[in-house]
């Protein structure tokens, strides 16, 4: 989800903005509003990557990698009560330049945690290992070809019945529909366990 209103934003009275307001208007889908107000965090989150073998670009990539998952975390009301989204973006960030960087296995010249990360360490993980896990299924639709990932988003994603995939894509039969929809389902069945499990088992 690219952020083009972020880039060269200049904080200002946004920023004096209350946790509760930035809150209510991501509820309320005025996420713009609400991203410019938490962007106030961005140089310190700029300054940490930086000095751990990061770039500028790679600092704004994790920066609104983060606020996508605040976004999603407070649309679907998985947000504990009260929390401060200034502090849950910021342990997000790092958290995923950490992870960023054990990929590269490139070692941090700061890796201390703070209390304020502790806080929200349980709850950043999960959020991030849940994106991880729906961008996996997206690479998996992505790497199947244009029949298949049509097939399954028409059933998927707009519930159509498996009668009307057959006549929308041109099927003989709907069982012929049905057998190729299995195919496709085992093929990106079968990629998303492989990415799952080298993410658990990182060669070496």
């Amino acid at each position: 989800m690219w952020l083009p209103f972020l880039s060269g934003y200049i904080i200002g009275k946004e920023s004096t903005m209350t946790n509760e307001i930035i809150l209510s208007l991501l509820r309320e889908g005025d996420h713009e509003r609400a991203f410019k107000a938490l962007y106030k965090h961005f140089p310190k989150v700029r300054k940490h990557i930086v000095a751990n073998s990061g770039s500028r670009a790679e600092a704004h990539d994790i920066f609104q990698e983060a606020l996508v998952i605040l976004f999603n975390k407070v649309n679907s009301d998985e947000l504990k009560a009260g929390v401060d989204p200034f502090g849950f973006v910021h342990t997000t960030c790092k958290f995923l330049w950490s992870n960023r960087l054990k990929k590269k296995k490139v070692r941090q010249k700061n890796d201390s945690t703070d209390v304020g990360d502790l806080h929200y360490q349980d709850e950043v993980e999960e959020a991030i290992q849940k994106e991880q896990k729906f961008k996996i299924i997206e690479d998996a639709l992505e790497t199947l070809g244009a029949k298949c990932k049509k097939i399954l988003e028409l059933f998927y994603f707009k519930s159509l019945s498996m009668e009307s995939i057959a006549k929308k894509i041109g099927f003989a039969t709907v069982k012929s529909a049905k057998v190729q929809k299995y195919k496709c389902m085992e093929r990106a069945r079968k990629y998303a366990l492989e990415q799952l499990s080298n993410q658990k088992n990182p060669q070496p």
